[in-house]
Formats: C-alpha cells, structure tokens, sequence
C-alpha cells in the first residue's frame, strides 16, 4: 500500500512538471504567423490560454491593463501608437514575451526590468522620447532585433558586443555623434541603419562585422571609412550619401555584391579605380561632389545608369564608357571641354545629359551612339549644330538651348528620327529650310533668337504651324 502510495505521488509529480512544459512551450515562428491577432483585451481574456499575439494599438492608452498579466502564453505584444509614458513592471509576468513593440509613444526610458524578458527577440521603442540607451538592454542575449529609430539618443553604453545574437539595429534619425568602440564585435549583425545621425566617423572595429548585409549611415557627418571597410564582403547595400566623404578607401571594390551606389551630396574628389570591378553595379550616382577625373567602368557588364552631375570632371575619355548595358549617362553642371577615346558598336547608351558643360564642339565620337534618344547639350558653348547628328541615328530629341549656334548642317534634313530640336537662347538668324523635311518632325522651338524678320515668314510658310515656336 505505502509503495503504491509512492507511485501515486511520483506520477503526480511528473504530471505537474509535464503540464508546466506544455504551458511554457513557444511557439516556432511559423507557428506564431499563423497564430490569431486578438485586438481586443476582453476577447483575449475570453481564451486567456489560446492568445500568443496581442495587438493593442491606436487604443489611447495612457496605462497597461494589469488584466494583461493573465495571458501566460503571450509571445508578441503590440502596445505601439498609444500615448503610454512609462511600462508597468508587471509586465514582467509574461515569461514567454519574445516580441515587444511599443513605437509612437510618450516613452522616455527603456524599463530596467527589460533583461527580465528571458525570451525576448525583438525590442521596438522607434518613435518615443529615449535620450539614453538602458544598459540592461545589453543583458538580453537572445535579441534579434533592437528598433530605436526617431528618438534623441545621443550616445550608445559600452560593451553593446554583449548582444551577440543581434541581426537588426536600427537608430535612424538619433543624435548620435559616435559609435561603442566594440561594435565589431556583433557577430550576428546583419542591417544597421544610422541614417539621420551625426555620426563623424565609424570605429575601425566595424570592419570585423562580416555578416553585415546593409549599412545605412546617409545624412551625418562622416569624413572618411575604415580603411578596410573593404572586408564587409557580403555587404549587398550601401548608402552612404550625404556626408562629408573625402575619399573612398580604395579596397572599396572587395564590395562586388552592392547593386546600387549611392555617393550624393559629398566632397569625394576622386572615385578609387576598385569600383571599376565591382562587376553587379547597376547604378552609380555620385553627383554633387567634387571628382575630377573618369575612371574606367568600361568591365561593369550589369551598369545601367552614370550619374556624375555637378562634379568638376574636365575631361571624358569615352572608352571608360563602354559598359555593355550603360544606357542613362549624365555628366551635366562639369568643366567637360572635350572626348578622347571612342564608343564601341555595342554599346547601347540611349540617354546622355551634358548641360553646363564647356563644350565648344559636339564631339565626333557621338557618331557611334546610334541607339542615343535624347542627347542634351544645353548652356554649353557651340557654334554649329554639325553632321554629327545625323550619325546618331536613333536621335529623337536634341536640346542644344542656350548655346551660340549661327550654322547649321544641311544634311541634317535627312535625319531619320529627330523629332524635338531646342535651339532656345542661340544667335539662330537662318536655319536651313530643308529642315522641314526631316521625316519626323514635330517641333523646333526657336524662342529668343535673332530671326530675321523676313527668313520668319518663310519659316511659316514652309513648315507645318505645329513644327515652329518662335
């Protein structure tokens, strides 16, 4: 009887201890998305065993419902878009919590109860007031995710490597002017997002973080990158513009991942040649800097767009050109005066905007852009609208305005495709009358020009009204 009393008592014990693991069992990612959202704290607290997910937002809470403490099997909670000040320590009742978000809110500090949440994967305080990061945050070692954008921090603590596991870090639109020296050491890291910072320079440690797929960092301060910032390997996204970069390391081209190159708004005086082998470059815009020179991007076999608008560059040697899917070039606010090199026959360029440049002639290698539609050569210095246009075959709009054109190639007359020809603004007294017939013809606007008054009626009477604007 005493043995069969033991027995009992043994099985009653393993019965307890198998019902505590089934209620403190998580439920797998999958499981958890496919999980019913309640949106409702008195429909949760119908089922309080059956609710893993709570979304609780645009509610105008000042407070959050102690009630909430009965969902013992709650793993994501969402309390964003409320107008709580503070969290209640309670709270820390929900031991299986993986999932907080509170963004859009009136919060000025991360609870220091925070490191309580053993389970905890993802953190979001984006949209509160934080000026400080609560070191206890560092204590939570299985999160994935810390989303911190748009609050005021203006420094991160020390030893943030402690977050081994973190995937995600996102702080844009903070104040922060520097970064934890053992930030290399997140192994996991996979985004950063410092856009919107004051940032002036990313510690050397940074380059250790070879899991890193995209770093954000526009709008700060940075004057230059780690010099070996080359060993971010992986790295498949960049944006780095809006700064104050004065150089690229020259390792740069170790990146051959990055698809899109975004240098805007620097005060780059040179491009490092590395970038020529970054062999998945689509686009590459680095306008508004201060380059000087081309260099070749001729191997770049997946490059579509070139941007270099408002740099200093003097001089285009156009065999650097000739990437096999380079169609969109724009070189326009420059000191361009002249080409070398030529085009090859399969290049496929059909876009090219040189406006304020310090043209004089249109250059002779254009007679090898025969796929080119729009050509731009405004506010340059020409004289002549010359046969070389009526090489460029495909040419469908041309606008050479604000120039100092007074001659005009006949043969143009036979040009295939020409549609819109701007000669605004130019010294155009005669032009010739063959012009009208060009085959596709719809418009050439001749405002302020000195016509003669005589040449103007012929004009009138020789093209379609539609073709003429004076």
């Amino acid at each position: 009887m005493k043995r069969c009393g033991v027995i009992f008592l043994g099985l009653s014990i393993l019965f307890v201890l198998n019902s505590c693991t089934v209620t403190n069992k998580l439920l797998s990612s999958d499981e958890i998305s496919n999980s019913r959202i309640y949106t409702s704290l008195e429909n949760a607290l119908d089922n309080p065993s059956g609710v893993y997910v709570l979304k609780l937002e645009n509610d105008k809470l000042h407070e959050v419902p102690e009630k909430i403490t009965s969902l013992k099997k709650l793993q994501v909670l969402y309390l964003g878009y409320n107008e709580l000040e503070e969290l209640p320590e309670y709270l820390i009742q929900l031991k299986n919590l993986q999932q907080l978000y509170v963004r859009k809110n009136n919060l000025k500090k991360i609870p220091d109860f925070i490191d309580q949440f053993e389970h905890l994967e993802v953190i979001d305080f984006s949209m509160n007031q934080l000026t400080t990061l609560n070191e206890n945050v560092y204590n939570c070692r299985k999160l994935k995710e810390l989303l911190l954008a748009e609050n005021q921090i203006n420094e991160l603590p020390d030893s943030i490597s402690k977050l081994s596991n973190l995937e995600k870090l996102d702080l844009f639109s903070n104040k922060l002017e520097s970064l934890p020296s053992d930030v290399g050491y997140l192994k996991s890291l996979k985004i950063i997002d410092l856009d919107w910072n004051k940032l002036e320079k990313i510690p050397d440690s940074f380059c250790e973080i070879i899991t890193l797929n995209i770093f954000k960092a526009e709008k700060n301060n940075l004057s230059e990158l780690p010099e070996n910032f080359g060993n971010l390997k992986i790295l498949a996204e960049i944006k780095i513009n809006d700064n104050r970069l004065e150089k690229l390391p020259e390792n740069f081209g170790n990146l051959k991942r990055i698809a899109h190159l975004n240098l805007i708004n620097n005060q780059l005086a040179e491009l490092p040649n590395s970038i020529g082998e970054m062999h998945l470059l689509k686009t590459i815009n680095a306008s508004n800097n201060k380059i000087v020179q081309l260099i070749d991007l001729s191997k770049l076999n997946q490059l579509s767009s070139l941007n270099l608008s408002n740099n200093r560059i003097k001089k285009i040697n156009a065999d650097f050109l000739n990437a096999k899917k380079l169609d969109e070039i724009n070189l326009s606010i420059n000191n361009i005066q002249n080409f070398t090199g030529r085009f090859t026959n399969e290049n496929c360029i059909k876009s090219i905007d040189l406006e304020m440049n310090n043209l004089k002639n249109i250059p002779i290698q254009f007679e090898m852009l025969t796929k080119v539609k729009y050509l731009n050569l405004a506010h340059n210095q020409l004289h002549e609208l010359s046969g070389t246009i009526n090489k460029m075959k495909s040419l469908e709009k041309l606008n050479i305005s604000n120039n100092a054109i007074d001659l005009f190639e006949k043969d143009i007359s036979m040009h295939p495709s020409l549609k819109i020809i701007d000669l605004t603004n130019n010294q155009v007294k005669l032009i010739p009358l063959e012009y009208s017939s060009i085959n596709k013809l719809e418009k050439i606007i001749l405002a302020n020009n000195p016509l003669y008054s005589w040449h103007k009626k012929q004009l009138k009477n020789k093209f379609k009204p539609e073709q003429m604007v004076f």
